[in-house]
């Protein structure tokens, strides 16, 4: 039987079909399907509460990306060939987008996993979701290809941990309720050494303050967000932060991991402090008279041992003559 790639958003459960309901799990969190589809509604964005959410969203969304190519001279498929590349995906692969769209991206994602891969295209955007899945087949011809579409809170994503190859966002990441929230989530569905690949708009930060960047930032301050690189994993490799195209759009891509990053923090220093991280960090002590420190500095160096060293020597010393008087 095929797995089930949805756990309820609420309490994090399995979740199974149920005829005439939708989507329901073991705790009786219940999620429609969209009328007339199997397209699973986990949350959405109010309607009309912006440009992605009224009836002719799409159609805004070509209108400026039209605006953008021709503003910063790069051509639709450049641009998608030089984000999606950093994915790395290959045939028969599972991929998520986030945040899809109207589904511009979906070609090119067909086009590297084939038709035994599986594309996970989500939007908070009820109405752009939409057009997403009226335009893959009727503009995209990819009625042969493995889509599910879900609309859903990329900052909440109803996927099980590790279900996919790899992740993808484009634009709409400042805008997130939770941007931290946004990254995590990524990072939380793709799998141990999966490929994670997020850009919006964010202008290099050398340019910030050059007639250049003060041009674009007045014509769209959004421009103006930097990369959030506060809200990366501490446990993502190979890390590669670019801007494309023309410097105005930041690229973050990197390959998950589940383990932490390698560091021994017990290797003794030599030298005259000695110790180790552990011991610098988690042993710090209460202050004492700046003479005595001092004092305990020369003996350590007379007796020829590190600071540490004689210092966790006397304090031994002191707690095993305090057990032997009782």
């Amino acid at each position: 039987m095929k797995s089930m790639p949805y756990r309820c958003p609420v309490c994090k459960s399995e979740l199974s079909i149920e005829a005439g309901v939708g989507l329901r799990c073991s705790n009786a969190h219940t999620f429609e399907f969209v009328e007339g589809t199997t397209i699973p509604l986990f949350d959405s964005e109010n309607s009309d509460a912006n440009e992605y959410t009224i009836s002719n969203a799409a159609e805004i969304h070509e209108n400026a990306l039209r605006w953008v190519f021709n503003t910063y001279s790069t051509s639709e498929e450049e641009l998608r060939e030089n984000l999606l590349s950093r994915l790395r995906l290959v045939a028969g692969q599972k991929v998520l987008i986030t945040g899809v769209g109207g589904g511009n991206d979906l070609p090119y994602l067909a086009g590297k996993v084939g038709k035994n891969g599986i594309i996970f295209a989500q939007d908070y955007a009820g109405e752009m979701l939409l057009s997403a899945v009226e335009r893959s087949a009727d503009i995209y011809g990819l009625a042969e290809y493995n889509i599910e579409f879900s609309i859903s809170d990329a900052t909440n994503l109803p996927f099980h941990d590790g279900y996919f190859d790899a992740v993808f966002h484009f634009g709409g990441l400042n805008l997130f309720s939770d941007v931290a929230a946004g990254i995590s989530e990524m990072d939380r569905v793709v799998k141990d050494g999966g490929r994670v690949v997020f850009g919006d708009e964010g202008l290099a930060p050398w340019l910030k303050d050059t007639d250049y960047g003060r041009m674009i930032i007045n014509n769209n301050p959004l421009l103006n967000f930097s990369a959030p690189l506060e809200h990366i994993p501490t446990t993502a490799r190979h890390l590669n932060l670019s801007w494309d195209p023309s410097y105005c759009f930041y690229i973050i891509d990197y390959t998950a991991a589940k383990e932490p990053l390698p560091l021994n923090i017990d290797v003794p220093h030599v030298g005259t402090r000695g110790g180790s991280i552990r011991t610098r960090y988690f042993g710090q002590l209460e202050g004492v008279d700046p003479d005595l420190k001092a004092a305990l500095y020369a003996e350590a160096k007379k007796r020829g041992i590190d600071r540490v060293s004689f210092l966790e020597a006397i304090l031994r010393d002191g707690l095993e003559r305090k057990d032997d008087n009782g």
